[in-house]
Formats: C-alpha cells, sequence, structure tokens
C-alpha cells in the first residue's frame, strides 16, 4: 500500500512507536492506545489502534495484558502510563518494560513540563505532572489543526465520542472537563496522552534513554583458524 498521510493504516511505521495506557479505576478498564509519530518527515500524529483490557486487572496481571499488546508490535513502543489512581503501579510496569516506561500524573493543575524521578523499588521513574483541562485541550488543539490523523476502528470512534460527550464547566480557574455519570472517558485520555507525549520537549531523550536500556548485542568474534 503507498503512504497515504491521512489514513494511518498506510503508514509503514511509527517514529517512534507509542503506546499510551490509561489505568482504570476497580470499575473502569484499562485501555491501550498505539500510535505516533509520522515516518515520513511530516507534522502528523498517527494513532492507529485502541483497545480495551479485561477488567479487575491490578498490578503484574495488568502489566501483562499489556504486554501481549506490546508484543504485536515487537516490544518496541515507549510506554507513555497513567499512574494517577495507582502509584505502586510503577512497579510492575517497571519490572515489565523497564526504561520504556514514562509515568505521568493527571491532576488539576500542570503543563506536562514538570516532573520528578521518582524512586521505585531500587530504581526509578520519570514521572510528569499535567493537568487534565490542560491535557484535553492540547489534544483538542492538534485535532483542530488536523494534525492528528485516526484510524476508523470501533474502539477509536468509542474514543471520539468519549471526548465529544464530556461536559464542560467554565470556572474562573478555567475550563473543568468532566465525564457524564455512569460513563468513561478513558480511551479518549489516552488518545490525549498519546498525542501530548508525541509532542513533548523531551521526547528526544526519553527514546535516547530507551535504546541505552537495551541489551546489546555481543560482538560476533571468529575462529581464525577458519581462513587458513
Amino acid at each position: 500500500m503507498r503512504y497515504d498521510p491521512n489514513d494511518v493504516s498506510s503508514w509503514p511505521a511509527f517514529k517512534p512507536l507509542i503506546i499510551a495506557h490509561d489505568v482504570g479505576r476497580s470499575r473502569d478498564r484499562s485501555t491501550a492506545v498505539i500510535g505516533g509519530r509520522s515516518p515520513c518527515g511530516q507534522r502528523l500524529i498517527g494513532i492507529a489502534e485502541a483497545e480495551e483490557l479485561p477488567l479487575n486487572l491490578v498490578g503484574s496481571a495488568r502489566a501483562s495484558a499489556l504486554a501481549a499488546v506490546d508484543r504485536r508490535y515487537h516490544s518496541n513502543a515507549l510506554i507513555v502510563a497513567d499512574l494517577s489512581n495507582d502509584p505502586s503501579y510503577a512497579e510492575p510496569l517497571l519490572e515489565a518494560f523497564g526504561s520504556r516506561v514514562i509515568g505521568v500524573q493527571i491532576s488539576r493543575y500542570g503543563s506536562g513540563m514538570e516532573f520528578e524521578r521518582r524512586p521505585v523499588g531500587h530504581r526509578s521513574m520519570l514521572v510528569y505532572t499535567i493537568g487534565r483541562s490542560h491535557l484535553l485541550e492540547l489534544f483538542q488543539t492538534e485535532l483542530h489543526c488536523g494534525q492528528v490523523k485516526i484510524a476508523d476502528t470501533p474502539a477509536l470512534r468509542r474514543a471520539y465520542e468519549q471526548l465529544a460527550n464530556l461536559e464542560t464547566e467554565f470556572r474562573e480557574s478555567g475550563t473543568v472537563y468532566t465525564c457524564p455519570s455512569g460513563q468513561h472517558d478513558d480511551l479518549g485520555i489516552s488518545c490525549a496522552m498519546l498525542a501530548w507525549a508525541a509532542r513533548h520537549p523531551h521526547l528526544e531523550s526519553w527514546m535516547r534513554n530507551l535504546r541505552a536500556g537495551r541489551p546489546h548485542k555481543p560482538r560476533q568474534t571468529y575462529d581464525w583458524s577458519a581462513f587458513t
């Protein structure tokens, strides 16, 4: 298939590949949304797939379900995970994905540039704080500018509907977006997280850390007697 910038299914790859992982509460499903930057030098973000993980998964079981999605993409993705509801989840994520994980703390305030290196067992994880409204408005801006191309799948249609159904309240402190009672916004939030990560000024340094954390292939050695 010839590359078409408007058709994500024709993109040969993402540079880089990103999996955004929203971590649901006890009654919500956690998610995996897959996409990334265009591989052809254009300022485009593609979202190719979205999946809701099974209910009632916690800790290492949830990380294992995410790893199954990751393996479909050759275990080569940057994992951007929401730790807002379960900070302890950082440990099984690090066990499963190592330096490929970037944590996100979604709160009332934050530009998405503030971060901490959070201790996790004997290691640490970068965790960025971003305001929920700010995150959604960044994604809305990218959509309005035509910079995000989304595949036409049932799950991604649900993501779009979730965002369209958010209730808006204007306060002195800014606009607040809330999910209507009985509805969910997990897929929509994951799409917004992916777009945030794909545009983040620290993306290149995240990718350098990812590459540095991969095991090096052993150097090939030769038996010189084979040449005599």
